[in-house]
């Protein structure tokens, strides 16, 4: 065979060769398209891997920062309401009603002298203090009458569009300065915002035993015995958690356990007799009502469980005849009342 032959026959044995090599798809010395592609398909998916679990860190690690903050806003609001309370001489009622016997915290608050409209649009009432306010000056600046005691009313109502929802807690009253005075001449501010995020359902009814009184609704209560006020908070952001804090807190002015009974009274018409009744929102007591004529010695007129007595005034004609009761609970006696006075 001559040379040219040999060629022929060398090159088509290399085309049979490529040819057999296309057929098989594969390479010896390369990689294939189907090997480029399943590379590719692996990385794609250990890549998307990584990214979720680093996407599921993220939000784990936003979800406990909003938790950490929603606890320290309500830890922050449940002292300062706690705080408040314990500067309190008295809570849920003023010197001529108190929350019970068919008066709510509406009626309370109405009869402490403020409108209730100078809440701001309130919804839900929950608390009312009343706080002594000390070193008043002669005069205020522009010549008015300073305050002896601040009226706080806190309440809950609809978050509005600058506030988490579903409900905050709003509060009207003075602002106290940095050490906690408040300023006799300063103006009440109404619907300052205390906490955000308030339930509008709640995952348990608040526990109150009797004597104590609950108020409030949703996310925010407080049941009030006497001198305790016992606080009930549940935060909710939607998809965070729902958080809950409680206690209990007395105020520290009452002297005792107990608060102030509170007294009026009705003069029958044409009459020397009068009708004498009390409210009490404390524990089981004995009532002591006194009597003093035209500024004289005081003495004891009643001793008993009652909540009401008749009385004919004594002394003569022109004598002013003052009235008071008090509650003895064991060795704990409260404050007098306010006096109720008739002229004979």
């Amino acid at each position: 065979m001559n040379s040219t032959g040999c060629s022929r026959l060398r090159f088509s044995s290399w085309l049979q060769y490529f040819a057999r090599q296309q057929v098989k798809g594969t390479d010896p010395k390369g990689t294939t398209l189907v090997e480029l592609l399943a590379a590719g398909i692996i990385t794609s998916i250990v890549v998307s891997i990584v990214f979720m679990a680093f996407l599921t860190a993220l939000k784990s690690n936003k979800k406990a920062e909003a938790q950490t903050r929603r606890r320290t806003d309500l830890s922050r609001a449940f002292d300062f309401i706690s705080n408040e309370i314990r500067m309190a001489s008295r809570i849920n009622q003023t010197p001529t009603m108190a929350v019970g016997s068919g008066n709510t915290l509406a009626h309370v608050v109405a009869s402490s002298g403020l409108n209730l409209s100078d809440l701001g649009g309130y919804v839900t009432l929950v608390l009312y203090l009343e706080i002594p306010i000390a070193n008043l000056p002669a005069s205020c600046p522009d010549g008015s009458v300073p305050v002896s005691y601040d009226r706080v009313v806190y309440d809950l109502r609809v978050s509005d569009t600058d506030w988490l929802s579903p409900r905050s807690v709003y509060r009207y009253g003075r602002i106290p300065k940095l050490d906690g005075s408040i300023d006799p001449c300063s103006a009440p501010i109404s619907s300052d915002v205390l906490v955000d995020a308030i339930s509008d359902t709640v995952s348990t009814t608040p526990l109150c035993n009797t004597p104590g009184l609950l108020s409030g609704a949703e996310g925010f209560h407080s049941c009030v015995d006497g001198a305790h006020a016992a606080l009930y908070f549940e935060s909710d952001v939607a998809g965070v958690e729902v958080h809950d804090l409680s206690s209990t807190v007395s105020s520290r002015l009452t002297g005792n356990s107990s608060v102030t009974p509170v007294l009026s009274g009705n003069r029958q018409s044409g009459t020397d007799t009068m009708d004498l009744a009390w409210t009490w929102t404390g524990p089981i007591a004995i009532f002591k009502v006194y009597q003093s004529v035209a500024g004289g010695a005081v003495t004891e007129v009643y001793s008993g469980s009652n909540l009401s007595i008749t009385r004919t005034l004594a002394g003569t004609s022109g004598d002013l005849i003052c009235y008071t009761v008090t509650a003895t609970m064991g060795t704990e006696t409260s404050s007098a009342s306010d006096p109720v006075c008739e002229t004979k």
